[in-house]
């Protein structure tokens, strides 16, 4: 039987942060939580000096579009955040005993899609974060801002709901201004301008609480700053020593705006709303003048800060800022955007100006900006995420202020996780995704320290949605995408000396007996990864101003002893393309390779027999020799037998086919298939898995039934039924030293994200394992499969899956 350990059983997560502005935050506590998909992923960035995703929490039922942890004001670390998602809904998440995080309130009353969220707590005085009295503000596209308040242990609920007529919100952030501890929303909106809410009790805008209703805030705008000409995406409050506020803003009209926010006593008030003119000797900022329950404060800009050439999508404050630490450093200030690049703005106390201490980014390869931006708890680190969903970490280093070097990061896919397949000996696992990438993911291994997991080579960047692979061999893989042709690739000698050296793998001389290139680089409008030999010069191509990749991909080759930051995998870590296969007349969908990696087969999207055919290719010399006619529809998937003997195809006309392959040849002859009419089956066969002695295969379609069928086409069991579910994915474990010799280990994905284990011992089937929403995916499984097992007499399996939740994950399955 099977159990689950009491402990965290993940190796590894791979997911990307969703691609809108406020999807990630940098908490005080250490922690990155972002928005992936539908969920939020924790990410501890130092865990084991590497960093880890540590989990992923489900909810919602749409793309979560911002995340925000709720900072205390005496600087403790957080313990809850807010969640916001297209579903309509904000979370509210609290941490747990254990280290994990809870549902504590649901924010729901909006029409359409939250974009923004965020928090503040009323005070600080309760040891239990959790039962602090807190205000929640969400933006959302029906052009709404909804506040909403939460008393001691009680959930939060909606006090009030602020309308924008025609327009909408696109940023709000709340802030407790010092001096009165009033509470201040600023809100950027479509109009191009920032908007100043400030609570007022009913007395002072002349409405009376009803009887025995306890008196509360009413928020009401008191100004506006007016000055950005276009979308202002992001906001963020600083409080300085002096009590001074400093709002920094940013636009879609490529600059940084600061204001500043000053308390005015009374006496000192000015008499309208505009400070006289300045003399020429003494040039000063207009000020404006507003009242918040009878304390008046004064705001004007305190700069313009023109240092970018695209859209800036995100300010952020260093932390020491809002920090009560007396170490008096510059006043600094992050911004990202769509230029490629972050820049760190420190503010120069000589001259009284704000200027450009540090630019970091991309200022090559193929990405397309910065989303978002922000300082980590100790303002030493940096991290930016960008378009293609990844992050960019950069430490301050120890030699100089101005000196930031980049740092190994997590990441993962940003679309569909499609198909993925182990290396034969289990040394790395191989995914591919409607991203347009196939990645590589491996552990890191070092002494004395924990191994971990990261992504160490793209070995393609493709300009078509991928939809299958196959490893051929250790370092030769074939991949299909929304193309007609099936592409071949083999890992340069950049790549195999950088694999030995962050993953301690002994190299077989025999597997590269010719000279292989060095690397490998995509031509200018390309799809074919083209090889660099070793002292080869790549002439870099003019391009057009007007091109949205201005650069190519030129290969630099570079020694690494710990995994490629995001810019190595973008640029150095393509492997070239040795082969292309010509032969079908519409879209690849499945591919499969022998054991041996001397058979390939593949099959396209398919509306008739003809173009249902599985091809049959010759590796050696990349030739067809075979076409297999069975299937009427698209054959969802394919898998040899481990001992070579069989092929197994799977289609959408609910039929699967048995192909044996024929004494002394390497042709293949169909010995048996099921019929659609009197076969178990009734929907569309998504998937299928063999035994690890080649006995037996496991069929699982869109009904919810796991049928068991031998080489004979004969059931040997009743087929698993999962009423109300779809079967997407099926794996059997390799062999396991239990009691029972005939009893074999499958582990079934579903159309729900969850994943289940079962025993079948030729007879019942036994259940052993849930992995729900929050262990597993929160999305359809695409695909399942244990890790080749090298001790047999190890009882831990490990079991990689990936799903439309853009999600790859390695977890640990103990045997008993």
């Amino acid at each position: 039987m099977l159990r689950r350990n009491s402990g965290n059983n993940d190796l590894y997560i791979s997911c990307s942060c969703n691609r809108t502005p406020h999807s990630s935050d940098w908490g005080r506590n250490g922690l990155i939580c972002f928005g992936a998909c539908n969920a939020v992923a924790i990410y501890d960035p130092k865990y084991a000096d590497a960093g880890k995703i540590l989990k992923v929490l489900c909810h919602h039922k749409g793309r979560v579009n911002a995340v925000q942890w709720i900072k205390t004001g005496n600087c403790s670390p957080e313990t809850e955040f807010v969640s916001a998602s297209s579903d309509g809904t904000a979370v509210l998440w609290s941490a747990d005993d254990m280290g994990g995080f809870y549902v504590s309130s649901v924010l729901e009353g909006h029409n359409s899609a939250v974009t923004f969220a965020d928090g503040i707590y009323l005070s600080n005085t309760d040891h239990q974060i959790c039962k602090q009295p807190l205000i929640v503000v969400t933006a959302s596209a029906d052009s709404s801002l909804k506040i909403w308040r939460r008393k001691k242990a009680e959930a939060a609920v909606c006090s009030q709901t602020v309308n924008f007529g025609s327009g909408f919100c696109l940023c709000a952030r709340i802030c407790i201004l010092p001096s009165t501890s009033d509470i201040l929303i600023a809100c950027a909106t479509d109009d191009t301008k920032i908007h100043l809410f400030a609570d007022k009790q009913y007395e002072e805008i002349c409405i009376s609480p009803k009887e025995n209703e306890t008196l509360q805030s009413h928020f009401v705008k008191v100004d506006s700053l007016i000055g950005h000409d276009d979308w202002v995406r992001s906001l963020d409050f600083a409080i300085e020593d002096s009590g001074d506020v400093l709002l920094a803003s940013c636009s879609q009209d490529t600059f940084v705006r600061l204001w500043r926010i000053s308390a005015r006593e009374c006496g000192s008030q000015l008499q309208s709303p505009v400070s006289e003119l300045p003399s020429s000797e003494d040039i000063h900022a207009e000020e404006h003048v507003f009242e918040i329950k009878g304390h008046w404060f004064v705001w004007a800009v305190e700069s313009v800060l023109p240092g970018h050439e695209g859209w800036v999508y995100s300010v952020r404050w260093h932390p020491v800022i809002n920090s009560e630490s007396k170490n008096h450093q510059p006043l600094r200030m992050l911004s990202s955007s769509l230029d490629k690049t972050m820049v760190l703005w420190a503010f120069d106390a000589q001259s009284g100006l704000w200027t450009e201490e540090v630019r970091v980014g991309e200022l090559g390869g193929n990405s397309l900006g910065f989303y978002g931006g922000m300082f980590g708890p100790e303002g030493r680190s940096i991290m930016g995420h960008g378009y293609q969903g990844a992050f960019h970490i950069w430490h301050q280093s120890e030699e100089g202020r101005h000196e930031w070097l980049p740092r190994t990061a997590a990441g993962g896919h940003f679309g569909p996780v499609v198909d993925l397949q182990w290396e034969p000996r289990g040394q790395f696992l191989l995914t591919v995704s409607t991203d347009q990438t196939t990645r590589l993911h491996a552990p890191w291994d070092r002494e004395n320290k924990e191994i971990t997991w990261h992504e160490l080579a793209r070995p393609q960047v493709h300009g078509y949605d991928m939809s299958c692979l196959a490893i051929l061999s250790r370092y030769c893989f074939a991949s299909g995408s929304e193309e007609k042709v099936v592409r071949t690739f083999k890992a340069p000698s950049n790549f195999v000396t950088n694999f030995q050296s962050i993953c301690k793998v002994r190299e077989d001389s025999t597997e590269f007996a010719e000279e292989i290139p060095q690397g490998a680089a995509v031509p200018t409008l390309g799809l074919s990864n083209k090889a660099v030999y070793e002292g080869q010069q790549v002439q870099s191509e003019e391009r057009h101003v007007k091109d949205e990749f201005p650069e190519s991909s030129y290969f630099i080759p570079v020694k690494l002893t710990e995994p490629p930051t995001e810019d190595n995998l973008l640029q150095n870590t393509l492997w070239p393309e040795i082969q292309k296969l010509y032969g079908h007349g519409y879209e690849l969908y499945s591919l499969a390779a022998r054991s041996d990696g001397k058979v390939l087969a593949s099959a396209c999207k398919a509306t008739t027999t003809e173009h249902a055919a599985i091809i049959l290719w010759q590796v050696d010399s990349w030739q067809q020799y075979q076409k297999l006619t069975f299937h009427q529809l698209t054959v969802t998937q394919l898998a040899f037998s481990p001992d070579g003997v069989y092929l197994l195809s799977v289609s959408r006309d609910r039929c699967w086919g048995l192909f044996q392959r024929t004494a002394n040849s390497e042709r293949y002859e169909l010995v048996v298939g099921s019929d659609k009419k009197s076969g178990i089956h009734t929907r569309i066969i998504w998937c299928c898995a063999w035994t690890h002695d080649s006995s037996h295969f496991a069929t699982g379609s869109r009904d919810g039934k796991v049928a068991i069928w031998n080489v004979k086409g004969e059931s040997r069991t009743v087929p698993l039924e999962l009423k109300g579910q779809s079967v997407t994915a099926l794996a059997f474990a390799p062999h396991l030293p239990i009691d029972d010799e005939n009893a074999h280990v499958l582990a079934v994905g579903l159309d729900s994200g969850i994943i289940m284990v079962y025993e079948w011992n030729l007879s019942e089937w036994t259940k052993c394992l849930i992995l729900g929403n929050n262990s597993a995916h929160h999305l359809t499984v695409k695909r399942v499969a244990f890790r080749p097992v090298e001790d047999e007499e190890s009882p831990r399996l490990q079991l990689a899956s990936c799903g439309a939740d853009h999600i790859v994950r390695i977890q640990l399955v103990d045997l008993n």
